[in-house]
């Protein structure tokens, strides 16, 4: 592996997908890590709460990523054996842009952000349903963009920037099939805390390793975020740069997640604004701390901000990490 293909894998991931964004759900591999996580959770998530059932979404869980990985990395290792060096680059490319999803995430906060300006709540309503899990209906115009600035903030962590560490690391350690293997345990754990890492009685034990290996894949990202948004914000017309580091820095901790509040705060940080609070999740109430000292008025235009935000956020991590990876392979050479 060469050190300018190494460089440019992260840079040429993202592309792609700003490009060509996600393939239909019909053919897409997360997609089918869906189902096959359905299939899998009917047969091993039986019986009452307790030690057997934490153990099967244990289990449930290990093999489901497990399986990514290796789905990832085979097609990696084919092509550099049968193509070479370009050809298992070009698959690489490939399996770490379906990992990635910033241009999905644009588009369904743009889809939030049109009907607020309309003056269509209803429409922005069943938009936001699509990217958050707390109930629409309970939520006005203000809180509607909230919850879309909200949810751009915390899946540029889970949905991008930990996907870019993981396939900078998979990268380090064990070249293009690692860097496309990391990649698709980052995505296939987010996936699975997604579907199973909730707090009802459903999944409370049954996804607890889902929950906390989510955790855990995300931690680093987390905290690398803080300083990539604030630089972002700085670099932005309108944005607060300062803003975004003392925001972020001082509510870090405020949220039942360990790594939820480090980018939320951050955003609310700088775009002025106070995100969080109390929310209903169908008949759940959750008392959510606050995030921010600004305007809890959120509107359509936040939501676009918070959409430039993401995208120079994470082209400022994706330019960092690549420099990092320039660094230590060249000084192994």
């Amino acid at each position: 592996m060469s050190l300018s293909s190494a460089v440019f894998l992260l840079p040429a991931a993202l592309l792609l997908d700003r490009l060509c964004g996600e393939p239909p759900a019909r053919v897409h591999p997360v997609c089918a890590l869906g189902a096959l996580a359905a299939r899998l959770e009917s047969r091993l998530r039986r019986g009452p709460n307790g030690l057997r059932l934490r153990l099967a979404g244990l289990l449930a869980c290990l093999a489901l990523v497990l399986c990514a990985a290796l789905c990832a990395a085979l097609p990696v290792l084919l092509a550099g054996a049968l193509a070479g060096d370009a050809a298992a680059w070009l698959v690489c490319v490939v399996a770490v842009s379906l990992c990635l999803a910033p241009r999905c995430l644009d588009e369904h906060a743009r889809r939030v952000a049109l009907p607020l300006e309309a003056g269509d709540l209803t429409g922005a309503r069943r938009a936001v349903s699509m990217l958050v899990g707390r109930d629409p209906q309970q939520l006005d115009a203000h809180g509607v963009a909230r919850a879309c600035v909200e949810s751009v903030g915390e899946n540029l962590t889970d949905g991008v920037l930990g996907t870019l560490f993981w396939a900078a690391t998979g990268l380090l350690l064990a070249g293009l099939p690692g860097a496309a293997a990391l990649a698709a345990c980052h995505r296939a754990a987010n996936v699975l805390d997604a579907l199973w890492g909730k707090l009802d009685e459903t999944y409370r034990c049954f996804g607890t390793a889902a929950a906390r290996l989510d955790d855990l894949l995300n931690w680093c990202p987390a905290r690398l975020a803080l300083p990539c948004i604030a630089l972002a914000a700085a670099l932005l017309p309108g944005l607060d740069g300062r803003g975004a580091w003392r925001t972020g820095w001082r509510y870090r901790r405020a949220h039942e997640s360990p790594n939820s509040a480090w980018s939320e705060a951050a955003f609310a940080g700088a775009l002025g604004l106070r995100l969080g609070g109390p929310a209903w999740y169908g008949p759940l109430y959750r008392r959510h701390p606050w995030l921010g000292d600004g305007s809890p008025l959120a509107t359509a235009r936040h939501i676009r901000q918070a959409v430039r935000l993401m995208w120079a956020s994470l082209l400022v991590f994706a330019a960092l990490a690549s420099l990092l990876v320039f660094a230590a392979l060249a000084a192994s050479v």
